[in-house]
């Protein structure tokens, strides 16, 4: 169980890198990563101070060290200079990082969101969180940064579809 622990944290890592764009300090991310230069390359951007908000838009691509991010849309809701929330969309949201022990944490949803002073991340959508054997899929993931709680299940809300289900694989450690 403690390695999908390991990759939801990647999870809140896309989110985080996200505000690190912006000026957000992130205690999450790897030390190693966290070093390295964002480079954001996108078909379109638009910005607009007085709303706080800004969208990269078509063939998101955001890398920083090892963490890269693929998306159609990244949204940052920002009011008042503090970041609000950050929404990324695609056919998947894509992302991945080599963790500390050099195994690749993949995951994937159709939109992610991140609610920055909740430090609450939610994958919805065909979500679904992998590293080396182990695999972790849920229409609906929902992951508290501040608590490291954890729920998964149904259909996202608001969505006509019918609830799906948790699966989970898990192998042994040595």
């Amino acid at each position: 169980m403690q390695n999908i622990y390991q990759i939801i944290k990647l999870v809140g890592k896309a989110g985080l890198i996200l505000c690190c764009l912006l000026g957000t300090s992130s205690t999450f991310a790897l030390s190693s990563d966290i070093k390295q230069p964002v480079k954001i390359d996108a078909d379109s951007v638009s910005f607009n101070k007085a709303k706080g908000y800004a969208v990269y838009e078509g063939n998101v691509s955001i890398q920083q060290g090892t963490l890269k991010i693929k998306a159609t849309k990244i949204e940052i809701f920002a009011p008042d200079n503090n970041i609000d929330r950050i929404v990324a969309k695609g056919s998947p949201v894509s992302f991945q990082q080599t963790m500390d022990d050099g195994k690749l944490a993949i995951g994937k949803a159709n939109n992610v969101q991140y609610k920055v002073k909740a430090k609450q991340l939610t994958l919805s959508g065909d979500a679904s969180l992998s590293q080396d054997k182990d695999a972790f899929s849920s229409p609906n993931i929902v992951y508290s940064i501040a608590t490291g709680e954890l729920k998964a299940g149904g259909a996202p809300t608001g969505s006509n579809k019918k609830p799906g289900r948790v699966k989970a694989i898990f192998y042994p450690t040595n």
